[in-house]
């Protein structure tokens, strides 16, 4: 089938008709609009495949694999205080499960910065609220209130006597070794 493309966007027709023009303008406006959207906010589903840590996992979506980022928190790096079991209560969680991500961004080692929901509740609520991670107020002051419960309550890594954010065990480490 030949399309004829010079009658299709014959300019000079749809500039002298309001209606075509108005109508021409709209469904440009929406096709850039829908282009933008989709290219900067992708959201979709996907199975989990591995816990790499308690702020980090790797997710399969149509054979491709992606490494996840969770946004607004930061998780005990494993080999620091209470690393392990935060790691292991977001296992428990996920184990071979669907989860939806809500893309924000990518960060600088090239992982998905994203909202991560499991049966429509928010993973890093759950996380900071129970005392596995630190809400992250660099980027967002989205979870304060739950670390406030964390802390009130002593749960997870407040239990500790002095814990250590894990930006600082990194920098630390960082020098030391």
């Amino acid at each position: 089938m030949n399309v004829n493309y010079k009658r299709i966007l014959n300019l000079r027709k749809i500039l002298s008709e309001p209606k075509k023009l108005f109508a021409f303008l709209i469904f440009a406006f929406l096709l850039i609009f829908v282009q933008n959207y989709a290219a900067k906010n992708p959201s979709f589903k996907a199975s989990v495949v591995t816990v790499i840590d308690g702020d980090t996992i790797e997710v399969k979506r149509m054979e491709k694999l992606y490494k996840i980022r969770i946004f607004g928190i930061d998780a005990p790096e494993l080999k620091q205080n209470f690393g392990k079991q935060s790691k292991l209560a977001l296992e428990q969680i996920l184990r071979d499960k669907e989860v939806e991500i809500f893309y924000k961004n990518k960060d600088i080692y090239g992982r998905i910065v994203a909202v991560v929901k499991f049966k429509n509740k928010d993973l890093a609520k759950f996380l900071v609220k129970n005392g596995y991670a630190w809400s992250d107020n660099y980027y967002t002051n989205a979870y304060l209130e739950e670390q406030e419960f964390a802390k009130r309550k002593k749960l997870g890594l407040w239990g500790e006597k002095n814990p250590l954010e894990p930006y600082k065990w990194r920098k630390k480490n960082k020098i030391l070794g």
